[in-house]
């Protein structure tokens, strides 16, 4: 850690040392008709991806180099232009005149650092092609909803994005479903985060530095590698500004909720910028259980000359959770009679500690306009350390509760990972192509440390109504170390074409191999080696590919895609026995229409079918089969809307018929038919804001939100029910120039519904009706 610590040392300072001066150029955005400088207005620089706004009286500046450039100018309502400008020496001052759009909104190109994004471009693509253009869902959820919902992690944004559902487990795991299912894949920045595919959850820290949330869905493991079958979660994270520019917020709400996060941005030099966020969160907690996030980071984007860019981010945070799991209820899925769902009945000493440090160094070259060359190079060192009194028994009288399995494991997780990719645009005969050939090189290596709980704390019972929670010391003894050590080298081919303007094509292959070597050691409380285990090595590989068509019979308006696409997970189980399984293999077939007018308004409807073969389930305490298969078949409507200034909608439904297939009959545990846990049929989302923009109430915003989510099961038995429910969350703020008051109300018919579950029958309580106040400043 201290050779890293050295290396962003003499990183930054290399930064500071080559930065060299470029020409600036200055001006002014004028409105052809009022003659007024125009605001927020995008300026773009097409040869270099340089960007910057304009502020309130429309004046804007930016350096490059010498060279010659386009630069678009373009703003909602206005049409957009595009400037050709020689730089040799002298500054430039170029002033531009914007004539207003009577058709319609032009499309805007944002990139990061503006609270804005082009919605149409998602990173998470790779290959920077428009969304209506590529046979694939993806749904974003930007920096301007999260503000207006107020939202401090991400589990909270999500619940914005159709057909997927976060749960949080434990007090501080996130997890989510994504059409039924919950093989996913977390990056951040375009990055794995492999806890989530060890685990399948991890702790998520708060969202000072994130712009917005990016979500494709279905298997995607062409670009990203193995077990993203439901689908990718894609954080992006705020990045340096041309101009200089800060923010301030702070939150106080319910359950002694406060939040104090800001973020500094702007030139070190003409060829040098920085970023630096800090978010720090703190509750008492709904149930009494508390949240401490602190998180930090700092990015520096270098630009040493026109076709290359150095971009470097640090992230860390330091978070601690109470844990939560959950209240038992009744084999009718009832709440016990005299159990208040307000109650927490774990032992206060109980803990989640998370702390990680994430390193990322990107450099791109570009050797002309059609030919790019990118590398991404990151670390991350994460510490899980846990201990929870998980199991609550409920007693035969149902007065009273055991704390019956008191569980504690250490998660000491180092990755070291590598992109390579070459970006090519070129053309066959009239048929253009966007291709990406990548390599990827991933070493994982996670000791986890296991013991027991001991003091006279362990295996108490306690009261239902009024119970004394604290029943003495309770603490955890080392005795063994579950150790993986993974490597996965991958090669990967898109080519996105088009055939004309009404069709176009993707196509992709990746290879992949993957190597796994697993053992327990016994140890001491010291951590000290006593025995060493058995090593077993599980080496697997495979092709993914994906395929598909869109079909324009309105240019830029309507598409209608079709594509298929595969998944595979690695096998990484070994039962006590020494036994390992065969990797789980799946695909999902979709087809779909999408539709845009500008900014105006985008919907998507898709219908898919997705396949998951070789579930591994425990079938008792120390074992485990390979029980067969399930499906997913569904549907997904999405619609985002701006229909006149001001107002703001984004809403979805999504069906989801997600069951146990009958597959081996000797060994399937669960009767074919069944559902899979989680997975509600029927699940709405709505968020609605309008912003007064004239009068004595010019700035006053309103906002209402809903998200519904139908009855769905605990376990593939389906025994336990959670009920469906309805929440439904408001805001009012005022906002003016630089200042922002806002009052978010969540859940405010006082709902009482329940979230999630472990081991079947003990349910989370979602939070009641609760408030928060912000105050929040730009300058």
């Amino acid at each position: 850690m201290k050779k890293l610590a050295l290396c962003s040392v003499l990183l930054l300072w290399g930064f500071i040392t080559y930065a060299q001066s470029n020409i600036t150029i200055t001006g002014t955005v004028k409105s052809q008709i009022s003659e007024k400088g125009i605001s927020n207005v995008s300026v773009y620089i097409q040869q270099t991806n340089h960007e910057t706004i304009t502020d309130e009286k429309g004046k804007y500046s930016i350096s490059l180099e010498k060279g010659n450039y386009n630069i678009l100018f373009s703003a909602i309502s206005y049409q957009q232009t595009i400037k050709n400008i020689i730089l040799d020496r002298e500054p430039l001052i170029l002033d531009v005149t914007l004539k207003k759009n009577i058709t319609g909104l032009e499309e805007v190109f944002i990139n990061g650092g503006n609270n804005k994004t082009n919605k149409e471009i998602l990173n998470v693509n790779k290959l920077g092609i428009k969304n209506i253009d590529i046979p694939v869902t993806t749904n974003s959820v930007n920096g301007e909803i999260m503000q207006q919902r107020n939202v401090f992690d991400i589990g909270d944004a999500v619940k914005s994005v159709t057909g997927v559902r976060p749960i949080n487990r434990y007090g501080g795991f996130q997890t989510f479903r994504i059409r039924g299912f919950n093989n996913f894949v977390m990056l951040v920045d375009g990055v794995r985060d492999e806890r989530h595919n060890i685990s399948t959850s991890a702790p998520s820290t708060n969202l000072v530095n994130v712009e917005r949330i990016e979500v494709l869905k279905g298997p995607a493991g062409v670009l990203y590698g193995h077990s993203a079958l439901g689908g990718i979660i894609n954080i992006v994270r705020k990045k340096p500004t041309y101009n200089q520019k800060a923010n301030f917020k702070a939150t106080y709400g319910s359950y002694d909720t406060y939040n104090i996060e800001g973020g500094i941005s702007g030139p070190v030099s003409d060829k040098l910028r920085y970023r630096i966020d800090i978010g720090m969160t703190r509750t008492q907690g709904w149930r009494d259980y508390g949240i401490a996030t602190n998180n930090g980071s700092l990015m520096l984007d270098y630009t040493p000359s026109a076709n290359d860019k150095l971009a470097f981010y640090f992230q860390t945070n330091k978070d601690v959770y109470d844990t939560d799991t959950g209240i038992p209820v009744d084999e009718d899925s009832s709440i016990i009679s005299g159990m208040d769902p307000e109650t927490r009945y774990n032992d206060p000493q109980d803990y989640l500690k998370h702390k990680r440090l994430d390193y990322q160094i990107k450099y791109s070259h570009d050797f002309n306009p059609n030919l790019k060359l990118s590398n991404l190079l990151s670390y991350s060192n994460d510490d899980i350390d846990y201990l929870s009194t998980e199991f609550l028994e409920l007693n035969p009288t149902k007065d009273s509760i055991t704390r019956a399995f008191p569980f504690y494991f250490n998660h000491q997780t180092k990755t070291l990972q590598n992109q390579l990719d070459l970006s090519y645009t070129f053309k066959t005969s009239t048929i253009e192509h966007k291709t990406l050939l990548g390599n990827s090189i991933s070493i994982l290596d996670r000791k986890t440390f296991r013991g027991e709980v001991i003091g006279p704390g362990t295996f108490t019972t306690i009261s239902v109504q009024n119970p004394t929670l604290n029943q003495g010391y309770i603490e955890a003894i080392d005795n063994k170390v579950d150790v993986k050590k993974e490597v996965v080298y991958a090669f990967y081919l898109q080519d996105w074409i088009k055939f004309s303007d009404k069709f176009k094509a993707l196509i992709g292959l990746r290879y992949d191999t993957f190597t796994g070597t697993y053992y327990r050691d016994i140890i001491n409380n010291n951590r000290a080696l006593i025995t060493s285990g058995v090593r077993t090595k599980i080496p697997s590989s495979s092709f993914s590919y994906r395929a598909g068509i869109v079909y324009q019979p309105v240019k830029d308006m309507i598409s209608i895609f079709a594509s298929y696409s595969n998944y595979f997970k690695p096998s990484r189980r070994v039962t006590p026995n020494g036994k390992v399984f065969d990797p789980e293999t799946g695909f999902q077939n979709e087809l779909g229409i999408k539709f845009q007018k500008n900014d105006l308004f985008t919907a998507t409807l898709s219908a898919y079918f997705m396949l998951k073969n070789n579930i591994v389930e425990k079938t008792s305490v120390d074992d485990y089969q390979q029980i067969g298969s399930a499906d997913s078949k569904g549907i997904e409507l999405d619609i985002e809307s701006k229909p006149f200034e001001g107002f703001y909608i984004k809403a979805g439904y999504a069906f989801i018929d997600a069951k146990i297939r009958d597959y081996n009959k000797t060994l399937q545990t669960i009767p074919a038919g069944n559902r899979l846990p989680y997975a509600p049929k029927n699940s709405i989302n709505f968020w609605g804001n309008y912003e007064f923009q004239k009068g004595y109430l010019h700035g006053l915003g309103i906002g209402l939100g809903l998200n519904y989510v139908g009855k769905n099961y605990t376990n593939s038995s389906n025994t336990y029910t959670l009920p469906s429910y309805t929440t439904i969350d408001g805001s009012l703020y005022y906002q003016a120039k630089k200042v922002r008051i806002g009052l978010n109300i969540n859940n405010i018919a006082d709902t009482l519904y329940f979230t999630d579950a472990i081991y079947s029958n003990q349910f989370f309580p979602g939070q009641g009706r609760n408030y928060k106040l912000s105050l929040a400043y730009k300058f």
